[in-house]
């Protein structure tokens, strides 16, 4: 296979790889009535706990403007709270509300138990592969950075 096919289908393979888990999620995501990207940033909070907005930014993989109107929404929902710090009034925390975390965490905890499930179809040495590939894909991807 030629190496430009190589790089496309590497690329079609993470999408569709995205797609199955967007699938996969987005009616646990419905259920708690948030959008799939306003989930992955609650589970995100409710994993790593407060998070400063530029950290959830490169988390998530999204813009500081795109998780700003993203955590705007759900302030308004009452399921994020912005703390402004204390020492540097620029920096801003967010964290998910405790109301939030006693309605959700069996919901995040269904959501794991699923990826769980899912991978558990592989062999060890099934999981090796797959982490030493991504962990070259994300070393690769990281190296065009600089």
């Amino acid at each position: 296979m030629e190496e430009v096919n190589k790089s496309l289908r590497v690329i079609e393979l993470l999408k569709q790889l995205m797609d199955t888990v967007k699938h996969n999620v987005h009616s646990h995501f419905r259920e708690m009535n948030v959008t799939g990207p306003q989930g992955m940033l609650m589970g995100t909070l409710a994993h790593h706990g407060e998070m400063k907005v530029s950290d959830l930014s490169e988390k998530l993989g999204l813009s500081n403007s795109t998780v700003s109107g993203i955590i705007d929404r759900l302030e308004n929902q009452g399921l994020v709270t912005r703390t402004r710090s204390k020492e540097d009034r620029r920096v801003v925390y967010v964290s998910v509300t405790s109301e939030f975390i006693k309605s959700s965490k069996d919901r995040f905890k269904e959501i794991d138990k699923m990826f769980e499930a899912m991978m558990s179809k592989a062999t060890s040495e099934e999981l090796d592969q797959i982490l030493q590939g991504l962990d070259t894909l994300q070393r690769v991807f990281n190296s065009n950075k600089e």
